[in-house]
């Protein structure tokens, strides 16, 4: 299951376990109030039958003064015992009491708790067994829609291969016949919209190509000199040197796309983009953008602060940096700007 789906399942199944386990709890308490309620009347019954005959059982039972203070047919709780006074049919003057070991009370009384216990557990195994085939069931439909658009974004993705490499094909013709910035600038539309579609696919990919040996200096120039013709009036700052490092090539590209796009889009005007790679083996890039107020959303599927974009980008850059095995940390301040930080100390071989 995807992450989405999952989360699905989970609130699914708490919201359906728990308003049921709510339900059956209150069930069950309420009759176990009555259970010792109907058993509080089966031992009165019982000291009564108790009082008038010589049968007394498991009851005590004796002839007392009467007193004022005493009420007939009432329970009184003593140190040891549970008692009933009756009014005496021989006497006046005397009254009946009968008695029940306290210690029985409770033991019985511990009785039905543990039955009424038993039965909330059989329900809740029950509950959490129903809860789960709800929870499936509920999240089919939901399944089928993901997966149907999938196909349909997989279809559009497959449709827009021949336009684009037309378009490529044609813009490399005109270029070796006509120098214009104009060529220029369609070109970086073009590499906007592919990587546009490489995001796309990316998001759809659940598993990772090998890894593979590069240069990671020989990577980020390129990636820079890209981001250059798509904003020219970014500046660019990069202090790397030539390190190998042994990864999932197109993943750790499409990291670095997605996070020098943002630092472009997003940036002031003439604004600045640094790259650097320390001692430390930390890439880190800095922009000198607006900054983030939410920056714990911004790896959240859909999320976005302005209305441009789709809000997948940091999405898969969290997604490919968890899949590579590289620590990621992000820092920003409203006004100055936006650092991305990733460890490559397990990555980089030299």
């Amino acid at each position: 299951m995807r992450r989405v789906e999952i989360e699905s399942f989970i609130k699914s199944f708490l919201l359906f376990f728990i308003s049921l386990s709510s339900v059956v709890w209150f069930l069950v308490y309420q009759s176990y109030q009555s259970n010792i309620h109907d058993f509080e009347d089966s031992i009165y019954s019982q000291m009564k039958i108790a009082s008038l005959g010589d049968n007394v059982g498991f009851f005590t039972k004796k002839i007392v003064p009467k007193r004022d203070d005493l009420t007939l047919n009432s329970f009184y709780l003593e140190k040891k015992n549970f008692s009933v006074y009756f009014k005496s049919k021989d006497s006046n003057d005397t009254l009946i009491k009968v008695s029940y070991p306290v210690s029985n009370l409770d033991q019985d009384e511990r009785l039905i708790f543990k039955t009424s216990l038993e039965d909330f557990l059989k329900s809740l195994l029950l509950i959490f067994v129903i809860s789960v085939l709800f929870s499936l069931y509920a999240l089919y439909p939901y399944r089928r829609y993901l997966k149907l658009t999938d196909e349909f974004i997989k279809d559009i993705l497959h449709d827009f291969n021949t336009p684009i490499s037309t378009i490529r094909l044609n813009l490399s013709i005109l270029k070796k016949s006509i120098d214009n910035k104009n060529i220029k600038r369609v070109e970086g539309g073009v590499e906007t919209i592919l990587n546009l579609q490489n995001n796309l696919k990316e998001y759809l990919e659940n598993e990772i190509s090998k890894s593979e040996k590069f240069n990671i200096k020989e990577i980020i120039l390129q990636r820079v000199l890209y981001m250059q013709g798509v904003y020219p009036n970014i500046e660019f700052n990069t202090d790397i040197k030539d390190k190998i490092i042994y990864c999932y090539k197109d993943g750790f590209i499409r990291i670095l796309d997605n996070i020098l796009s943002n630092a472009c889009k997003y940036n002031t005007k003439n604004g600045t983009v640094t790259i650097t790679l320390g001692e430390d083996r930390i890439l880190s890039i800095q922009d000198s953008g607006h900054g983030i107020k939410k920056p714990k959303k911004i790896f959240n599927r859909f999320y976005k602060e302005t209305s441009r974009g789709l809000g997948i980008g940091l999405h898969i850059v969290q997604k490919l940096s968890k899949k590579m095995k590289i620590p990621l940390h992000v820092d920003s301040t409203i006004g100055v700007g936006t650092t991305f930080q990733l460890n490559l100390s397990k990555l980089i071989l030299n």
